[in-house]
């Protein structure tokens, strides 16, 4: 039952939450790895999340 709540009520998905997973290519996960080192994911007192670009180390 809960299931067919988050179909309607839950966070937005894209494509069949209850289909197969898709493996990830090596160049999907390079990606995924580079974004989380450039980005960090950031919660603000209303509860929203939102990422900050993280500031560029010196050299």
């Amino acid at each position: 039952m809960t299931e067919w709540w988050l179909t309607y009520l839950g966070p937005a998905q894209v494509g069949n939450i209850r289909g197969p997973r898709k493996d990830l290519t090596d160049d999907e996960r390079a990606r995924d790895s580079e974004l989380q080192q450039q980005f960090d994911r950031v919660v603000d007192a209303n509860g929203r999340s939102f990422l900050v670009e993280r500031p560029a180390t010196g050299r």
